[in-house]
């Protein structure tokens, strides 16, 4: 089964169901079926083969799924594109993976514009122009490739993971297992589409399940999804845990409380993307009498690897056992298995791994050493064999549930003249995030402040990527081989 064939199934058994709920517009099963249908063979009219990349540059709307799902029948491969980017940033994955199309929304034409005048034969279309025609039937396997995300590691340039179509089916399988979602369940969606963690869990894991989604553009303004929990009589809340952290400290009414707490139809809220303070956990559930359930994955991972059963033993620190199918292991420096409760480095294996990364052999060979994943994070298994995450071996900064490299930016701000030194770290914030703390050395005998640095960059990264704080220093903490020890800069008092 591929996702295309999972939709088409769906619609026939399912086909006047609300699949998903926009404003007021419902679209049914069988409707999002048609929908992606015509589209596909748009797509095909417009040169689009069997293994041809289409990036997605989009905010949340339907026409985002749409066309997700329309690539994919049309034997393509989607390329989901982070809307906070640069354009700078968008043509280096456009580039990289050789995307063919980009379709896009209205509000990144001037992106567009920018993008072209370093890629004069980029096709890009919005959705309203790409053409009606029946599609064509794929020919298509599970294992083949159906998605490429862009994900970075430690060398700062982001790389494509190459997800399959058996890799995504199969974590919304086992998530489904653990969550126990029916037909009758509705999904609010407010997280950003391109994102591994929303797109997973709330439209493939949905479908899957031929339950329903809730739709919103974004989470702002948060009145909005609030009201829509009440509306849309939502039963599944998916958040990241700055969101958690708000609504579990955040003054309300006491007659707000009261309807969160005695009149929802929640089932359960889903937490991913970034660690979760147990203090959140405590406290959310202590306010809204609602279980809130922490899971573990990453994009490379399609991206669910663990997470905290809805019904049986929940563990608040850890992020769950291992979901269905998937097996996990924590290894020493040496590469050998670790005894229970010893920290190392957490491998991954399970039919939801991804295939490889994309036109990169070396760090695939990496990354899949012994046909495991090898996640880069650092993590001990109880006896029961639930995970907790201990650190992050790479040097990952998360703020508000968004990926943060800080190679990528350190690279950038070396190429100011000025610059002697640099590293850049993420210190706890409290709520659940990271607040990203630039420390730099400048040369001697010259002034560099901080309005210098800030000009530097701007333009020239995602908002999110730019440091918070910025603070100068003499001299950096090192290893005997000159290495900056990070580690000790993120114990400094700020």
């Amino acid at each position: 089964m591929t996702l295309s064939t999972l939709l088409s199934d769906r619609a026939a058994q399912n086909g006047k169901r609300t699949c998903i709920k926009f404003d007021d517009r419902n679209i049914s099963y069988s409707e999002l079926d048609s929908l992606v249908s015509l589209c596909a063979g748009g797509l095909s009219s417009l040169g689009v083969k069997a293994g041809g990349r289409v990036a997605i540059l989009m905010e949340n709307c339907p026409e985002y799924i749409i066309s997700y799902f329309a690539i994919l029948r049309c034997g393509g491969i989607a390329v989901p594109v982070n809307t906070f980017l640069t354009p700078d940033e968008i043509s280096y994955i456009l580039n990289d993976s050789g995307s063919e199309i980009l379709i896009y929304g209205a509000g990144f034409s001037a992106h567009v514009e920018t993008i072209k005048k370093s890629m004069p034969d980029l096709k890009e279309v919005q959705f309203r122009e790409i053409p009606r025609r029946e599609a064509v039937p794929s020919d298509r396997s599970e294992n083949d490739v159906a998605v490429l995300l862009y994900t970075s590691g430690t060398t700062g340039f982001p790389k494509g993971a190459m997800l399959t179509h058996r890799n995504l089916i199969s974590n919304a399988e086992a998530i489904m297992k653990v969550v126990h979602l029916s037909r009758k369940d509705r999904i609010l969606l407010f997280l950003p589409l391109f994102h591994s963690f929303s797109f997973t869990v709330c439209v493939i894991l949905p479908v899957y399940g031929s339950a329903g989604m809730v739709l919103l553009p974004s989470v702002k303004p948060f009145s909005r999804v609030m009201k829509s929990v009440f509306r849309d009589r939502i039963t599944f809340f998916v958040a990241v845990p700055t969101i958690y952290n708000i609504l579990s400290r955040k003054k309300m009414p006491f007659f707000a409380k009261y309807l969160l707490k005695f009149l929802v139809n929640i089932r359960a809220c889903i937490s991913g993307a970034a660690a979760l303070p147990e203090s959140t956990i405590t406290a959310f559930e202590e306010r809204f009498n609602i279980p809130l359930i922490e899971g573990y994955g990453l994009t490379e991972a399609s991206p669910v690897v663990a997470v905290n059963p809805l019904k049986g033993v929940r563990k608040l620190t850890s992020v769950g056992p291992p979901i269905p199918g998937v097996k996990v292991s924590v290894i020493g420096e040496d590469g050998q298995d670790l005894p229970v409760e010893s920290p190392g480095e957490l491998k991954v294996r399970g039919p939801n791994v991804m295939k490889g990364y994309f036109n990169r052999k070396e760090e695939t060979a990496d990354a899949l050493k012994g046909g495991w994943l090898h996640t880069g994070d650092i993590a001990k298994i109880d006896a029961d064999g639930y995970i907790y995450i201990v650190d992050r071996k790479k040097d990952l900064i998360i703020a508000d549930g968004m990926n943060i490299y800080p190679r990528e930016v350190e690279d950038l701000i070396m190429e100011h003249e000025v610059v002697e030194e640099c590293a850049m770290v993420g210190i706890p914030d409290g709520r659940g995030s990271e607040t990203s703390v630039l420390y730099v050395k400048s040369r001697e005998d010259t002034h560099l402040n901080e309005n210098d640095l800030r000009n530097h960059i701007k333009g020239r990264l995602a908002r999110f990527k730019i440091p918070r704080r910025i603070i100068f220093i003499d001299e950096f903490p090192k290893t005997a081989t000159g290495k900056i020890k990070k580690a000790e800069l993120r114990l400094r008092k700020l």
